[in-house]
């Protein structure tokens, strides 16, 4: 229990102070006891302090009184102790109004009592006080510390920190989304166990858990002593500090060995897609140790953060707050908690931008599964694009009945993200298996006879927009993006229709061929797109 004013007066040669303003501040907490000998005496203060005086600076500029108890109140003084009758007969009426307005205990000393019978016993009773509180916190370190040391977990600390309360415990893990409870209460177990986490906070009292600057759980407690929104007793903030600190030791031991956990699954998941196993006994053996059955074959689906550098450049100075591994990091975990909702084994690893799934078939019906895994897609792209900024090319490969040909869906589905930026730049879902005629074009945009076949149709245009600085390109995309439709184009790029008409007619000078006909805008549009995904 702290060292209050109200246990100030109740010690037995303390009786004969008097309150004279401030009835409702004697919960405030005496730190120390030191004497006002000068009216500026709140530049001096830290807070914590009992003021004692006899007045002698005051007795000329009573008005000063006021002002005074406003700033000794705004510096967190604990009380203002005056002996009347010496100097200063009274306490102005108003400066005591101001006092009961701000719960600021005033308090009279008797003129006969001497500053050192106030001084001793409340310095002393603070001292022991002190000294009790690191006794009791040495025992609950050591509590906490032998337990940790025997390999007690998140259990066995929420049950010791009940266990010294007395009270209904839990603890919310927020990196696993997991809860431990102690608790002889089934209203709490109930409540802890079904309630959202916001209810939970606003019904019980909590102490949140750092982790690196971020919060990563709660500690919540029920009893008739920590009511939501009250500070806990001293002896029992004392305990729960204890049992935070551990809990950080333990989560950031479980960090540890999750992310070695991790690393060995994504060089596993890395093997496959980069057909660096060779038996299929292997894949059983390591698969086996994450749960993961592959016998129903796999798909390769990758998720892939558009333009990841650029769109983070443009985020204002307050969302900066988060790095770009943070923001990497949420994108990455809202796709996978959407794949968690549909798939019981969701095997995934990163690699720069990107976040890539093998997701196994429930049954045999690929076609099927085709059209579930494209309306995931788009679960996945629509909720990342309702976070803000950033947006995703999610590529689907095709269906392998051989876990052992997973490379060759994860080269597809890189394929679809490729084309994707092709044909929609941004914030797609493309399926591989749908690409038509771009599945042929796949096979060859890296030969170099797709260059000279681009290079062909484009080069007089490529080497006129390099000399002149133009953008005679670009108008082309365009151009070709809206199915060869000026007026649409024009409107696009915020230029007169003219312009883009004059525009057109010089493209077609520079190519040497009639846009006008099916045959040669096919060979413009092939063209384009070859030299897109060869860039």
């Amino acid at each position: 229990m702290s060292f209050t004013i109200e246990k100030m007066l109740k010690m037995e040669n303390l009786s004969d102070l008097k309150v004279l303003a401030g009835h409702n501040g004697l919960n405030r907490v005496i730190k120390y006891v030191t004497v006002m000998d000068a009216p500026d005496i709140e530049k001096w203060v830290g807070g914590g302090e009992m003021l004692l005086t006899t007045g002698y600076c005051l007795k000329d500029n009573l008005e000063d009184i006021e002002n005074m108890i406003v700033l000794l109140n705004n510096k967190g003084v604990a009380a203002w102790a005056i002996k009347l009758n010496r100097f200063i007969s009274k306490v102005p009426d108003n400066a005591l109004r101001i006092a009961d307005k701000l719960s600021f205990p005033i308090i009279q000393i008797p003129v006969e009592m001497k500053y050192l019978e106030i001084i001793t016993p409340v310095l002393s009773d603070i001292i022991n006080d002190q000294a009790r509180k690191l006794e009791y916190s040495e025992k609950i370190h050591n509590s906490f510390t032998q337990l940790i040391i025997r390999g007690g977990g998140p259990q066995r600390i929420v049950n010791t920190l009940a266990d010294i309360l007395e009270a209904d415990v839990a603890f919310y893990d927020a990196s696993y989304d997991l809860k431990y409870l102690k608790s002889n209460s089934e209203k709490f177990s109930c409540d802890v166990g079904f309630m959202p986490l916001d209810d939970i906070l606003k019904s019980y009292y909590s102490y949140q858990v750092y982790l690196d600057r971020k919060d990563n759980g709660y500690l919540i407690i029920s009893d008739s002593k920590l009511k939501h929104g009250d500070t806990p007793e001293e002896y029992d903030k004392i305990a729960i500090e204890h049992a935070s600190t551990v809990l950080k030791f333990e989560m950031q031991k479980n960090i540890s060995n999750r992310k070695i956990e991790e690393g060995y699954r994504n060089a596993f998941i890395m093997d496959l897609i980069i057909n660096n196993i060779k038996t299929p006994e292997e894949v059983k053996i390591r698969s086996n140790f994450y749960g993961w059955n592959f016998s129903s074959g796999t798909m390769a689906v990758i998720v892939d953060i558009d333009n990841f550098k650029k769109q983070y450049s443009k985020y204002s100075a307050k969302d900066k707050q988060y790095t770009m591994e943070n923001i990497k990091e949420i994108i990455f975990e809202t796709a996978t908690r959407v794949m968690k909702s549909y798939f019981s084994q969701v095997p995934y690893t990163t690699l720069s931008d990107s976040i890539i799934y093998l997701i196994s078939p429930p049954d045999d019906d690929k076609v099927v599964h085709y059209d579930k895994l494209k309306k995931i897609g788009e679960e996945i792209r629509d909720e990342i694009s309702r976070m803000g900024s950033f947006t995703v090319m999610v590529g689907i490969g095709n269906y392998e009945t051989s876990v052992m040909d997973a490379s060759k869906s994860y080269e597809n589905a890189k394929i679809a993200v490729k084309f994707g930026r092709v044909l929609h730049e941004q914030d797609a879902v493309v399926l591989f298996d749908e690409l038509g005629v771009y599945r042929l074009l796949s096979l060859i945009y890296k030969s170099p006879e797709a260059k000279e076949y681009y290079q062909s149709y484009l080069k007089n245009l490529l080497d006129y927009d390099s000399e002149k600085d133009g953008e005679l390109l670009d108008t082309l995309r365009c151009i070709v993006k809206h199915n060869w439709n000026l007026r649409a184009a024009s409107a696009e790029m915020y230029v007169h229709y003219n312009t883009l008409k004059n525009r057109f007619n010089k493209i077609s000078d520079l190519l040497g061929i009639d846009l006008g006909t099916p045959e040669q805008r096919t060979n413009i549009d092939i063209s384009l797109k070859l030299m897109e995904m060869a860039e």
